[in-house]
């Protein structure tokens, strides 16, 4: 049998590439709703088959964080969370070490432009100081 994995929220610009994955995983789904409705869910056995899943900061507002309370409501066999996200503001990396749970994140995806905005902040900084200094 195929392992199943579990989409929350939306995808922006991957929506062929999860349906390829329908050859080799069983593909669920859960795009909207609550943080109410997605704990039902786990406690209800819905994603019991469920091994991982995929989520970005954006299906924050679908299912709040996951943090102690939503990494413990998941099933027994869910061993991944690959978030879709520079950091992991929106993850409890304790609790699911806890339970086993590997997360995974995207962080080099923002490197160039967090540099960037660092650089200029520093040029903007460095500009007024000297506009104060200077100034007649």
């Amino acid at each position: 049998m195929a392992p199943t994995v579990l989409l929350i929220g939306n995808l922006t610009h991957a929506e062929d590439e999860w349906r390829a994955l329908g050859s080799k995983y069983n593909l669920l789904e859960f795009r909207s709703g609550t943080r109410e409705e997605f704990l039902s869910n786990c406690r209800n056995g819905v994603y019991d088959s469920v091994i991982g899943c995929y989520r970005s900061n954006g299906s924050t507002r679908i299912t709040g964080p996951f943090d102690a309370e939503l990494v413990d409501a998941l099933p027994e066999g869910w061993k991944y969370v690959a978030h879709n996200g520079a950091g992991y503001d929106t993850v409890s990396v304790d609790a699911c070490s806890r339970r086993k749970i590997a997360v995974s994140n995207t962080p080099i995806a923002v490197d160039d432009s967090t540099a960037d905005t660092g650089i200029f902040l520093m040029l903007g900084a460095l500009r007024s100081e000297f506009l104060l200094l200077y100034h007649d």
